[in-house]
């Protein structure tokens, strides 16, 4: 009895290293659709939880607040460097003015892009948001959270939607 009382501390130690191992490979690893042998690729043909992007694409925010995803260069959204051009609206208007930002996150990963979008309205058309630097550097599923805040408005006011996009190799 006192044997198995000294040794359970190192058991639970034990269990402890590889519960955090076995954790770290999958967050690491991607999902089940992450093949085994790296330079094979990303297998995007059996991911379930992106979307086909499509040219003026929208969503509906939480706030009212629409958010239309006009055109990607590349199209589809690819690895690297995207450039995005958004129109919003609220109540069936233009919403011109407003504070937007872009966050691109790999889920899989539990890691934010390394390199923060840009976004400037663009002065010819009105609602419309021109993102520089709309970056998912490798390949995987990529949610990007845009988020915008009208003109004067408070963080109260502020809306998002999330689009998600697979990246393959």
């Amino acid at each position: 009895m006192a044997r198995m009382r000294d040794s359970l501390p190192r058991l639970l130690a034990a269990s402890a290293l590889l519960t955090g191992l076995a954790g770290g490979a999958a967050a690491c690893g991607g999902g089940d659709d992450t093949p085994a042998d790296p330079d094979a690729g990303y297998n995007c043909t059996i991911e379930m939880r992106d979307e086909a992007f499509a040219a003026g694409m929208e969503k509906v925010g939480d706030k009212g607040i629409t958010f239309r995803l006009v055109s990607s260069d590349p199209t589809p959204p690819a690895r690297g460097d995207n450039a995005w051009v958004l129109e919003l609206e609220q109540t069936g208007a233009a919403l011109d003015g407003a504070d937007v930002s872009i966050t691109t996150y790999m889920p899989d990963h539990g890691h934010n892009g390394s390199i923060d979008a840009v976004a400037s309205p663009d002065p010819a058309v009105s609602g419309r948001y021109e993102i520089d630097n709309v970056n998912m550097w490798m390949p995987g599923l990529w949610e990007i959270t845009v988020k915008a805040t009208p003109a004067g408005g408070a963080a109260a006011d502020t809306d998002q939607v999330v689009f998600r996009f697979c990246i393959p190799s």
